[in-house]
């Protein structure tokens, strides 16, 4: 099972990190149901670049809900199938 952790800290939380959960549970709904768990997670020291998502072990700063879907196609998805 591939996890995402989004930060939920302070500083990503006032710039989306609720919207970007949302945007990956929903995808994982739609696509693959049961094979991602998305958790929150407290700071991961990138406050500056804004709501910070790892994904298998790479960090992603700055993402927004928009970027949700490319992130999933391209880093979650052909590990699923």
């Amino acid at each position: 099972m591939i996890e995402v952790e989004v930060c939920v800290g302070s500083s990503c939380f006032l710039r989306g990190s609720e919207d970007v959960v949302r945007a990956f549970q929903a995808l994982i709904e739609e696509k693959c149901p049961g094979c991602v768990v998305v958790k929150g997670s407290f700071c991961m020291g990138r406050c500056t670049g804004g709501v910070t998502v790892k994904i298998r072990d790479e960090y992603f700063s700055g993402v927004r809900q928009a970027d949700v879907p490319r992130l999933f196609d391209k880093y979650i998805l052909p590990h699923v199938r």
